[in-house]
Formats: structure tokens, sequence, C-alpha cells
């Protein structure tokens, strides 16, 4: 039964490895997945700030990390928007916005995806390690009782 009870203690062991490395990597996902989220949203807030601007009208732009330039704006009506692999489109704001929406709504279930993903297989580990530990006890046990 000890040899039986060894193996079952490696495989479960195992297990917990390769459950925690996935749960790392989820967690990697999770947070690249919000700093998407977060570059959207604040592409998709100077959208709206350019809303109701005119033409030649001077703003701050934000450039990131906190840090803004003075604008003036050509037309404002139309941005340029990254469609992926170095690929640049013009299109009015409406239309941009409609395609962040689009992205946020996308990256937010995605995230929600993750996070249920994540949650299942915390509580995985949690039982192999109650199991790992009970079994190592149990080894533990009849080791001394010898």
């Amino acid at each position: 039964m000890t040899e039986e009870m060894k193996q079952r203690l490696q495989q479960i062991y195992t297990e917990q490895k390769m459950a925690e490395s996935n749960v790392h990597l989820i967690q990697q996902r999770l947070d690249l997945v919000s700093v998407y989220l977060s570059n959207y949203r604040s592409g998709l807030e100077v959208l709206q700030e350019l809303e109701g601007r005119k033409k030649g009208e001077e703003m701050l732009m934000n450039v990131g990390g906190s840090i803004f330039v003075r604008a003036s704006l050509a037309d404002p009506t139309i941005v340029t928007r990254g469609i992926g692999s170095g690929v640049r489109i013009e299109q009015n704001v409406n239309d941009a916005k409609k395609a962040l929406d689009s992205s946020i709504e996308n990256l937010e279930k995605q995230y929600q995806d993750l996070s249920a993903e994540y949650e299942k297989l915390l509580t995985y580990v949690s039982r192999l390690n109650a199991e790992f530990q009970d079994l190592a006890a149990k080894i533990q046990g009849q080791g001394q009782g010898e």
C-alpha cells in the first residue's frame, strides 16, 4: 500500500506543478488584457475629448506616462487608428469610438473568461495541496508505525 501511496503522492506533486504553472500563465494573460483595456479606455477618453472641438483649436494631448503635449487640431473629425501589423486607417471619430467600444467589450469578455478559468485552477490547486498534505501525513504515519 505504501508504494501505491508514494506513486500517488508523486502524481499529485506533478499535477500541482503543472496547475501552478498554468495559474502563472493565466495571471500573465490577465495582466496583459488589463493593460490593453487601460490603453483602449484611454484612447476612448481622448476621442470623447475631441468631440465638439474645432479645427485649429489647441488642446493638451496625453501621450502616456502623465505627459501631455500641446497640439493644434488640424481636423478633429478624422483620426488615424492602428488596426494591427503596423497598418493604420483614417476614420471619423464616431467610427473609431465604435471600434474601440467593440474592442473594449471583447477584452472585457476575455478578462471575465480568464478570471473564471483562473479561479477554477486555484480551486483545483488548493484541492491538490490538501490531498498532497493528507497523503504525505498518512505515509509519514505509516513510516513511524513500522
